[in-house]
């Protein structure tokens, strides 16, 4: 089938292994439970027949032992499915809208039902609907922003500083050969990233998505900017998405070399009081906990003011917004950033912790300009309000979330290359016990931070250095318990470091300034 003839995507559930049908789960689908949605090898090769052969497309790479992605136009999906699909529009982002197929959001119409024949084969499927962005040439100076804005930070030296990754940098922890996937509008080869000699795979494109060279949104390349400034020598794997983020996740955990951690700047504002997790939802749940599962480290921002899903999923780390402040580098909770307790899973509260996100200021609308971020010249974040100058100099100001959540999984990508044998639930519980406090300021829900953890920042601003210092406390136990012949191969792998007399004192400044 052509490209062109692919108006709809969506994602399929085989037979089920476990007694419940994916999209009749009730209990929240974790890493612990997602193995019983799985599917046997030969009922998933049979579902992908008897779907080719109804004239759908099925998107290998979108596609696990969980779901499969499919596409194809309109009219398909209305004779195998009796799907009635109708136009409709979603926001990406302020003043951004898309247009898209979908069905209805009740479960009625939402869960489409295939012929009685694949019964038996074929649980159901539901219609790929486009998420939110938690968002907000040559090199600069540019112009001044807008007044009403405040002073922002350059990428990489100046974030790096604020997490204290430059420090761990100085240690010779970089976060070296890491693949991180990035599951966006694309990427961009902007000067930046080539002058700086960052290392980028391949752009992987997600079900329905094209141009793999392409990001006219600009959101992926910039935000992208935050992996390398908390660890510049992971490999990034960006997967372009379309609708079906689904389809998106498999496509990365499909690739080669997998990564090891995923950072997600998006969502959908679908955790309200009193809501439960929509059926068309169930399989990105599913897909969520099927990568954690398989020992990847999940990021997800929290959101701008969104109650954001997959970010209150328990298996992943949620993250949030914090401010600093010039000149002082006070911090404070963003008030452009989301904190909530989630209605579908009880007692989650998001986020887990935070990276660096501005403040709200009204310029041409809400938005948090707080970061300096390349992308691809003459897209749509390119003429983003504060101006950089001009709507096509490749610079856009902004930040939000979307900033936040891959400073984070930069941060655990350092970890991950000192210990690559940590789980990510253990990722997350060494972020969290580092995280730096944060007592001011309120999020964008009118929550306040307080000493201690706190609904506006959760544990507080994740802190590189002292992350990479309690993982290497757990190192060094392991090392002095190993026997010989462990403790000189943790030594010639890097693993165990040696501990020259600046690290010890690195130490104790670093105690000192907690």
């Amino acid at each position: 089938m052509p490209a062109k003839a692919i108006e709809v995507t969506a994602t399929v559930s085989p037979r089920s292994l476990g007694p419940t049908p994916l999209f009749a789960a009730e209990a929240p689908i974790t890493c612990e439970t997602c193995h019983l949605y799985r599917s046997k090898p030969e009922d998933v090769a049979a579902a992908k027949r008897a779907l080719r052969e109804a004239g759908f497309t099925v998107f290998e790479e979108g596609s696990s032992d969980i779901t499969l992605s499919i596409g194809g136009p309109a009219r398909l999906f209305a004779e195998f499915f009796g799907a009635r699909l109708k136009k409709q529009k979603a926001t990406m982002m302020e003043g951004q809208q898309v247009e898209f197929l979908a069905t209805g959001e009740e479960p009625a119409e939402a869960l489409l039902a295939p012929p009685e024949t694949l019964r038996p084969l074929i649980e159901g499927a539901v219609i790929a609907r486009p998420p939110e962005l938690f968002a907000a040439s040559p090199l600069p100076p540019l112009a001044q922003p807008d007044p009403a804005a405040y002073r922002y930070l350059m990428l990489p030296d100046e974030v790096a500083v604020v997490l204290r990754a430059a420090r761990v940098h100085r240690l010779g922890v970089t976060g070296r050969n890491i693949v991180v996937g990035m599951i966006d509008t694309g990427h961009f080869r902007h000067p930046w990233f080539t002058w700086r000699g960052y290392r980028l795979l391949p752009v992987l494109l997600g079900p329905g998505a094209s141009d793999p060279s392409q990001d006219t949104n600009g959101h992926g390349t910039g935000e992208s900017a935050n992996v390398f400034a908390a660890a510049p020598d992971v490999r990034l794997r960006p997967v372009k998405m379309a609708n079906d983020t689904v389809g998106a996740i498999n496509t990365a955990l499909n690739s080669t070399p997998k990564p090891r951690i995923l950072t997600n700047s998006w969502g959908y504002n679908v955790d309200t009081a009193g809501a439960s997790l929509p059926v068309w939802l169930k399989p990105l749940e599913a897909a969520v906990a099927n990568a954690v599962a398989s020992g990847v480290v999940v990021c997800f921002a929290a959101g701008n003011g969104h109650f954001a899903f997959p970010a209150s999923h328990p298996d992943v780390i949620a993250v949030g917004g914090v401010h600093v402040v010039y000149p002082d580098l006070d911090l404070e909770a963003s008030s452009y950033a989301s904190s909530f307790v989630s209605s579908f899973y009880p007692g989650r509260r998001v986020p887990d912790l935070c990276g660096l996100t501005g403040r709200a200021v009204n310029i041409g609308g809400t938005k948090a300009p707080s970061l300096m971020l390349p992308v691809q010249e003459g897209a749509a974040l390119d003429g983003i309000a504060p101006s950089t100058g001009a709507a096509d100099d490749g610079w856009g100001l902004f930040s939000g979330t979307s900033a936040a959540c891959p400073q984070v999984a930069g941060v655990c990508a350092l970890l991950l290359e000192k210990d690559a044998g940590l789980t990510p639930a253990e990722v997350k519980e060494k972020l969290m016990k580092a995280a730096r406090d944060v007592r001011a300021g309120q999020s964008r829900m009118g929550d306040a931070a307080g000493p201690g953890p706190d609904a506006a920042t959760g544990a507080g601003l994740v802190d590189a250095k002292w992350s990479y210092l309690i993982a290497m406390g757990d190192i060094t136990a392991t090392f002095l318990a190993a026997p010989r012949e462990r403790q000189l191969e943790m030594i010639s792998s890097g693993q165990m470091p040696e501990m020259p007399a600046e690290f010890i004192e690195d130490v104790i400044e670093t105690l000192r300034s907690r």
